[in-house]
């Protein structure tokens, strides 16, 4: 996106500069999103820590409630147990600490919000673990993964589901 043109080295914050980003870039799966960050910290920066500021600001202004899908990167990872949402934060990567600025800016904003920290999101579309096992599985006859990551998969009709009985 850097080369092409679409973002410079400092991405623009205002509503005309992220509407254009968003058409450019599209809709990003979490999986690509920790990929992608470390990459290029400046469109994540605009992407997952001011865009969220700004929609909450809309929100705000239209008397509407946003929102908003977060993540669990927000945390460092050294609980065994689930995180409760009033847990200190400590991102440990780039994505986490994007993540928490869009948190961070929809409070700021004063809209009425509502923050969902998600994890391992999976579904029957798009790229993510399942999908990925599935397929080699059906090529291989022995998969390695890694055996230090622990966490709650998500299905994204349950999270959609979730989020329809919240809003009503």
């Amino acid at each position: 996106l850097f080369q092409q043109g679409v973002v410079g080295d400092e991405v623009g914050s205002s509503r005309r500069d992220l509407r254009r980003l968003r058409r450019r870039v599209g809709p990003r799966r979490g999986d690509q999103q920790v990929q992608v960050v470390g990459a290029h910290f400046a469109l994540a920066h605009a992407v997952n820590g001011r865009a969220p500021g700004i929609f909450a600001e809309e929100a705000k202004r239209l008397d509407a409630t946003l929102i908003h899908f977060s993540t669990d990167y927000v945390f460092d990872g050294t609980r065994a147990t689930p995180y409760p949402e009033d847990a200190p934060v400590a991102p440990l990567n780039a994505y986490g600490a994007s993540k928490l600025e869009g948190e961070r800016a929809i409070a700021a904003a004063g809209a009425h919000a509502l923050v969902l920290r998600t994890s391992w999101v999976y579904g029957l579309r798009g790229r993510n673990f399942l999908l990925t096992i599935r397929r080699l599985a059906a090529e291989r006859d022995e998969l390695a993964v890694v055996a230090d990551q622990f966490g709650v998969p998500n299905w994204s009709r349950t999270l959609a589901e979730a989020t329809a009985r919240i809003v009503g």
